[in-house]
């Protein structure tokens, strides 16, 4: 028996070759699926990196922005201080111009007064040398002092002025004041403690502790002198007048004559 073999095996490779081309087809498709997951894939994780990059870089620029802000104020704040130490700088100029042009006044004025104050000096030692003598020790003393104050070079001009004039007002002051002290004083050889009346700078009356004498202060002879005792009485009421024991009055008292020295 003959058996026809070939039709069959023609299905079987139809088979075969349909099976072969499903497969074929299901393996492209898959290759095609899985290219398109790893593009997509790759877009996204791309679009992901860039997200990233731009919200650091946001960051980055608001974080540069505010730096930019703050350098912007602190330069404003610096140029405020610059002008302001420019202003400064210019008005300490101007004040140190002020002061060494008062400087260079100071040191103008101190040449020009300087031998006026020591020749007025001078001019009060001789006043009180040719002067009545009274409060000798006193007026020595300031006369002293003052003498030292002059013959320093490292003294300000300023307080050689002060006690010029202040010498100068004490001295004046004597001839309008009366004046009650009491001092040792030679008498026609004789040392006597008395009572001595000033009576401005005209004359010195003096007498003795226990009343009994009486006197003045020639200026022509220059030499203490004793008067009558009828003066007692009179010097006394002046001595309590100049001690404010009672009330000025009128008094007679003898004034000698006037000596031009």
């Amino acid at each position: 028996m003959k058996h026809n073999y070939r039709p069959i095996y023609a299905c079987i490779f139809l088979v075969l070759i349909f099976v072969s081309s499903g497969f074929a087809e299901n393996q492209a498709s898959d290759d095609t699926s899985e290219k398109v997951r790893e593009s997509v894939t790759k877009s996204v994780e791309i679009r992901r990196q860039t997200q990233k990059e731009h919200e650091k870089w946001q960051e980055e620029k608001q974080m540069l922005t505010d730096r930019y802000d703050r350098l912007e104020r602190e330069n404003r704040r610096l140029s405020d201080k610059e002008s302001r130490l420019a202003e400064k700088h210019k008005d300490l100029q101007n004040r140190i111009s002020g002061k060494e042009k008062q400087v260079a006044d100071i040191r103008q004025v101190t040449e020009d007064v300087e031998p006026f104050l020591i020749q007025l000096a001078k001019d009060i030692e001789l006043l009180v040398k040719r002067d009545l003598p009274f409060l000798e020790q006193e007026r020595q003393k300031r006369l002293s002092r003052l003498h030292n104050l002059m013959e320093d070079n490292q003294a300000p001009v300023s307080e050689k002025y002060r006690r010029v004039m202040e010498a100068l007002f004490v001295e004046a002051e004597y001839g309008n004041t009366i004046e009650v002290y009491q001092d040792n004083i030679e008498v026609n050889g004789r040392s006597m403690r008395v009572n001595i009346f000033r009576l401005g700078r005209i004359s010195l009356f003096f007498q003795s502790m226990d009343q009994e004498e009486c006197g003045w202060f020639n200026i022509a002879a220059e030499n203490w002198e004793t008067l009558p005792a009828r003066y007692n009485r009179s010097i006394a009421g002046a001595i309590e007048i100049g001690t404010k024991r009672r009330p000025a009055e009128l008094l007679t008292l003898p004034l000698g004559r006037m000596v031009v020295k």
